[in-house]
């Protein structure tokens, strides 16, 4: 049987294609179905609440009251019956180093049950609430950026609580 040009590219178009596909397949198959995230194997994300820059802030040099500077990413681990997050750099702040601060609790709490603070570029954490007797228990997210641990507000603030009940 005598093949046109057209099949011919069709039949090399359909292997590349078969190459691609089991090239591709075995990349998956290399990555584990539990591949761990920023806070480690078996957390989940489940949430994000923004960071802005708040509204009595004097300094204006990464935007105006209400601009978005980060982002609280909220993950939890059923097995472990914990949350955790990490407070992302975003926008005019992604890359500058400036003091950060992440803290997390579970709810009620009168202080974090885990907390980041220091000069990052980019985020700051993971933390992790301590283990919760049920699961589903509330917790309290605190996140703030600045040019120093007493002026830890000017570029950005964010409190939530009580949320991810």
């Amino acid at each position: 049987m005598k093949f046109t040009q057209p099949v011919l590219k069709f039949k090399g178009l359909t292997l590349l294609a078969a190459v691609a596909v089991t090239t591709g397949a075995s990349l998956m198959a290399a990555l584990p179905a539990s591949a761990a995230g920023p806070c480690g194997t078996g957390y989940a994300y489940i949430g994000s609440h923004p960071i802005t820059v708040p509204t009595y802030s004097k300094d204006h040099r990464f935007g105006g009251p209400g601009t978005k500077t980060g982002s609280i990413d909220v993950y939890w681990n059923s097995s472990l019956r914990k949350n955790c997050s990490v407070a992302y750099a975003y926008g005019p702040t992604y890359g500058v180093k400036m003091y950060r601060e992440n803290l997390i609790g579970n709810y009620p709490s009168y202080g974090p049950d885990d907390a980041s603070r220091g000069y990052y570029s980019y985020y700051a954490g993971p933390v992790y609430t301590n283990t919760q007797k049920v699961g589903g228990q509330c917790i309290i997210l605190d996140a703030s950026f600045g040019p120093s641990a007493t002026d830890k507000f000017s570029w950005g603030a964010a409190f939530h609580s009580p949320v991810h009940c």
